[in-house]
């Protein structure tokens, strides 16, 4: 497809698109510069001293991220019919993702289905639905080869010759799969390194080995070209068994030199390596690595290295394939690797403990606490605006107005210090409920791990025999020292669906503003402190104060 806009030179080389077709231009291969060619640091090149570089292809650099965009591209490009018709593939990953984003760019035809086996993970499915694609799942064997007639293929292939309003691609048998390949990346590999020795790639479809080796041996016939698979059993994400393979119609089989067979452990470990190195691929991309450092080798023992080297370098210049990115087998790491292979988690016992959401909104100001106290005993104070505090440093930030009957209901006030501190000063009408090791003078709570889960498994303890004190229907207020416990609290018990508050600065703070004398005089009867199971009950008298909160 030829751009409608001609990009003016300044634009293009700044790799910039703009205009109505600037999303066609961007996925234009020919419209970009070539994608990087990176040589490996010697960390990961054993074979440095004997003349040995090699060089990673990022692929990964492709607008869509992965290899399998470019015969997307040529396959849409080379049936234009496609525009108007149900895209569908025998995908679970790549090859159908980038149909469906590269269909929509070319022509806005988001009509594209994903035929996956059922034992996918429900993590991949949803990374196919974020990208728009509809799913059909389907059982049996999960990797199933092209020419079985059981298989997925044959069906979808059924299909079309039923449906002509369906277009199915086909990447294991479609020639333009392999021939995207050596229409851009043996071209672009042989302009970036003329002194290309050896090209090595994974084998799923074949597209890459086949296109790609077919352009570099034609044009550079001493290229060496090293086709890396799966070991039978013990599969990688996107290549195949050697085996699966023979039947595949590509011409393949006069372009590859040498084959090999990497275990799944070894691939996902060199992609790693490569990843924290700076090279971030996924594990097809570390098996071709390790199937070219093993043909080498295995030359190397021969005696037969030197005779990769060129002639006027007298070095041996390696190319390999980075495929796709390795976020979405981030399971399949942890699944092969050991835990020894990975840093450990500082404070791992958080991940058993304090799971709950916490929100900024459920922090409010000390001064707030008090007239929302004032205002559920003394239903004549006028309704205030809430105030919330973002971070400490921050200060508060004020909300909506509240209603003053939102305001006037039941309000729970319930205190987690200890029943001496409770006795020495407490709210009006608040439930003493002390938490045991709560004590004053605790610095810097949630720095403190150890302390947090012990705290947190003493908190729901405490309001599961304490629950019948807890509303549903009208808020809570929870008091501590500082106001840190109270945040955890507050966490658990919004997890339960109770409307709990915390206070920001804790009962020390409420003490503080307290002592302001800021909301007027007030005259109060006689009333009592609700007590909670064993706690000191405390009668305050009938006093004139000047502030409400006199009391604490």
């Amino acid at each position: 497809m030829e751009s409608t806009t001609q990009p003016d030179s300044k634009s293009q080389n700044l790799n910039v698109f703009r205009g109505p077709d600037s999303m066609v231009r961007y996925f234009d291969p020919d419209q970009n510069p070539p994608l990087p060619l990176v040589e490996v640091p010697d960390t990961l090149n054993p074979l440095r001293a004997d003349g040995v570089r090699i060089y990673a292809k990022m692929l990964t650099t492709l607008p869509a991220q992965n290899i399998k965009s470019l015969p997307a591209l040529r396959m849409l490009r080379m049936d234009p019919s496609a525009q108007n018709k149900s895209i569908v593939e025998a995908s679970s990953g790549s090859t159908v993702l980038s149909l469906a984003i590269i269909s929509r760019v070319l022509w806005g035809n988001e009509d594209v289905t994903a035929h996956v086996t059922n034992k996918k993970p429900l993590a991949q499915l949803r990374l196919l639905r974020f990208f728009g694609l509809k799913i059909s799942l389907y059982g049996g064997l999960a990797q199933q080869e092209p020419t079985d007639p059981r298989g997925i293929m044959c069906r979808l292939r059924r299909l079309v010759d039923e449906n002509p309003q369906v277009c199915y691609p086909g990447q294991y048998d479609n020639p333009n799969n392999w021939r995207a390949h050596a229409q851009w990346t043996g071209p672009q590999i042989l302009r970036q390194l003329p002194e290309v020795n050896i090209f090595c790639s994974t084998v799923g479809t074949g597209g890459c080995i086949t296109g790609t080796g077919c352009f570099l041996k034609e044009h550079k016939p001493s290229v060496k070209v090293v086709g890396v698979f799966n070991v039978f059993g013990d599969p990688t994400p996107g290549p195949r068994h050697l085996e699966g393979f023979c039947t595949c119609g590509f011409p393949w089989k006069d372009t590859v030199d040498a084959l090999e067979e990497i275990p799944s452990v070894d691939s996902y470990r060199m992609s790693m390596r490569l990843s924290r190195e700076g090279l971030i691929c996924g594990p097809s991309s570390g098996e071709a690595l390790c199937g070219l450092l093993k043909y080498l080798n295995s030359m190397k023992a021969a005696g037969e290295l030197h005779q990769l080297a060129d002639s006027a370098t007298g070095e041996i210049s390696c190319v390999f394939t980075c495929n796709d990115l390795p976020y979405q087998y981030m399971d399949n790491y942890f699944q092969r690797l050991g835990e020894e292979e990975f840093p450990s988690i500082e404070n791992e016992i958080l991940m058993n403990c304090d799971q709950d959401t916490y929100d900024e909104r459920w922090e409010i100001h000390p001064e707030e606490a008090t007239r929302l106290i004032a205002a559920a005993y003394h239903p004549h104070l006028q309704p205030i605006s809430v105030t919330t505090y973002r971070d400490k440093d921050e200060g508060p930030r004020k909300s909506t107005p509240t209603n003053s009957t939102r305001e006037r209901e039941s309000l729970t006030v319930i205190d987690l210090r200890a029943p001496e501190d409770y006795t020495n000063s407490h709210a009006p009408q608040s439930i003493s409920l002390p938490l045991r090791g709560n004590r004053p003078g605790i610095k810097d709570f949630f720095a403190n791990a150890q302390m947090i889960q012990v705290f947190w498994t003493r908190l729901r303890q405490l309001f599961d025999e304490n629950s019948e004190i807890l509303p549903r229907s009208s808020p809570v207020l929870i008091l501590c020292y500082d106001g840190e416990v109270s945040r955890l609290a507050t966490s658990i018990l919004r997890a339960r669906g109770v409307e709990a508050h915390s206070v920001f600065g804790g009962y020390e703070a409420l003490a503080d503003v307290s002592r302001e004398g800021t909301y007027g005089e007030v005259k109060r009867d006689a009333e009592s402190v609700v007590p909670a199971k064993g706690a000191r009950v405390r009668r305050v008298e009938a006093i004139a104060i000047g502030n409400v909160a006199d009391t604490l």
